[in-house]
């Protein structure tokens, strides 16, 4: 029989900043970014050798040899506006995740896509964001949540 790692459940949530950002040339009318739903890596199992997790901004979950992955994932929305065929560009922050013991890891958020053409019209011009963490081997078992900024910015 063999023995089985001691694996430790991370969850793992990452929150848009309030007010997020939209930077616009002032002969333009700023875009409005609107947040719909936040980011979830779900529920993870770690073994002692760490790992890294990938959410792909199509809601892709996979986990590296070294943890598990549990569920519970779901990619974060949001909804630019602003004026017809206007070009924005999309960026985003790395974010500092903690427990509330203040064991952290960092993690990249990545967009759908990095630049968009808009559309006319309230809300139809939608992105979505995964992004990757990567657990160390002395990972502490825990709920980890942070926020990372996402700035829209007209070219």
């Amino acid at each position: 029989m063999r023995a089985m790692p001691a694996m430790a459940a991370i969850a793992v949530s990452l929150f848009p900043l309030p007010g997020q950002l939209a930077l616009a040339d002032t002969r333009k009318s700023a875009p409005i970014v609107e947040a719909a739903t936040d980011i979830s890596f779900g529920m993870v199992a770690a073994t002692s050798s760490g790992g890294t997790i990938t959410l792909t901004p199509s809601g892709v979950m996979r986990c590296s040899a070294g943890l598990q992955c549990l569920g519970g994932e779901r990619t974060g929305l949001f909804y630019v506006t602003g004026p017809k065929d206007y070009m924005v560009g999309i960026l985003l922050t790395p974010a500092q995740l903690t427990t509330a013991r203040g064991d952290a890891m960092l993690a990249i958020p990545k967009a759908s896509q990095s630049t968009m053409v808009l559309n006319p019209g309230k809300r139809k011009n939608q992105f979505s964001v995964g992004g990757t963490l990567t657990l160390s081997a002395a990972q502490p078992e825990g709920a980890y949540i942070g926020s990372y900024e996402v700035m829209v910015e007209y070219f």
